[in-house]
């Protein structure tokens, strides 16, 4: 399965490919294996300690919400964006 990865222009200087990338995958950990397999630079960007979305980092599907187990259909869409916070 074929789906579009698109990323944060805040993840520039970690990406080497640029921030839209075709990749496989039938779920959204799928598709980020095959995605830090072609930019293991944004691994400890998106990724916790624990295997898990880091706290402020937000994944959709096609506009929806998401987690690792999110099944993405072909010619998904996959969104990474990160929370700003401030005061």
């Amino acid at each position: 399965m074929t789906v579009k990865v698109r990323l944060p222009r805040i993840l520039t200087q970690a990406v080497r490919d640029g921030l839209r990338h075709e990749l496989t995958g039938g779920d959204v950990g799928q598709v980020l294996d095959r995605l830090f397999e072609a930019e293991p630079g944004l691994r400890n960007h998106l990724i916790d300690e624990d295997g898990q979305i880091r706290t402020h980092v937000l994944v959709f599907v096609d506009g929806e919400r998401a987690d690792l187990q999110t099944p993405v259909p072909e010619g998904g869409e996959v969104q990474v964006l990160q929370a700003v916070s401030g005061g």
